[in-house]
Formats: structure tokens, sequence, C-alpha cells
């Protein structure tokens, strides 16, 4: 049953990233948006998505270690694609970047991003889009270290338990009660 449930979840959590993929590369794209618009409903969702980020880990801070890691899948897919879309939509102002035609090419500038490779091909141009991806990586910097912090945190629970079990185990004679 246990691992019915756990089955179900991560094919849950699969349906999730692939409805939010879906809804990504169907979502019209603003043509011939202005700056000021653009820098508007950027912020907008950037501030958006942080409230989103801040709410999530604080209620995933009381969740359990599956549900945590779940979340943790979802909120990397949403800011992943948030920012795959606003560098999409930025593209369509000329001059803002280049080689960058495509939501799939929004998908893999900001996958490369996120990760700190780079490769070069695909890059911000403009003033503007300097200033939308240097904004991205700080966001992105954030939230991996919020990632990483709470991942650790789910190792060093799992560690606690385990050796809690332990400890238990040496009260009834085992380890704790010899001598080394």
């Amino acid at each position: 049953m246990r691992d019915y449930r756990a089955i179900m979840q991560v094919a849950g959590t699969a349906a999730l990233v692939a409805a939010i993929t879906v809804i990504y590369y169907v979502l019209p794209l603003p043509h011939k948006i202005h700056e000021g618009s653009w820098s508007l409903l950027f912020g907008v969702g950037l501030a958006v998505l942080a409230v989103l980020i801040v709410w999530s880990i604080a209620s995933l801070l009381r969740a359990g270690e599956q549900a945590r890691l779940r979340a943790l899948i979802l909120l990397l897919t949403v800011t992943v694609l948030f920012f795959s879309y606003v560098d999409v939509a930025l593209a369509e102002i000329p001059g803002q970047f280049v080689s960058l035609h495509t939501k799939t090419d929004g998908v893999y500038f900001s996958v490369s991003t996120l990760a700190t490779v780079g490769f070069g091909d695909v890059h911000a141009s403009g003033q503007l889009a300097r200033v939308a991806v240097t904004l991205q990586i700080v966001f992105n910097l954030v939230f991996l270290g919020a990632a990483i912090a709470m991942i650790t945190g789910l190792w060093r629970e799992r560690a606690r338990r385990r050796a809690g079990g332990h400890v238990a185990h040496g009260e009834a004679g085992g380890p704790q009660s010899s001598q080394h």
C-alpha cells in the first residue's frame, strides 16, 4: 500500500509538471509589447512568483518529507517556465536577445542560466534583457539556496530519525551498552 501511494504521488507530480509545461506552450505571447509594459508585467510576475515561493516554503516547513520534495519540483518547474516565458516575451522587443526565438529556446536559456552553464549561443544583448537576466540569476541563487537548505534539512531529519532508531536499540542492550 505504501509503495502504491508513493507511485501515485510521483505520477501526480509528473502530471502537474506536464500540465504546467503544456500551459506554458499554449499561453500566447504578447506581441509588440513596449519596454515599459514589459517591465511592469515582469515586476508584477516576479513579485507574485516570490510570494508564491516564500508562502510555499513557509508551509512546506511543516509538511512531510515527500510533500517537500514534490513541492520543490513544482516550484522549480514554475520558476523555470516563468523566466522562460518572460525571456521569450522580451525577445519580441528588437535588440534584447540573440538567438532566442521560440518557447523551447526560452526553456533552454532559462535552464542553462539556472544551471549556471551559459553556453553563450543565446544571450541577452539589450539593457532591459541584461537587467532581467541579472534579476533571474539573483532569483535563481535565492531559490537554489532555499532549496538546498530544505534538502539538507530533510537529510538531517532523516539522519536524526535513523540515529533515534539506533539509540532505541542501544538502550535495549545494543551498541551503547557495550564498551568501545
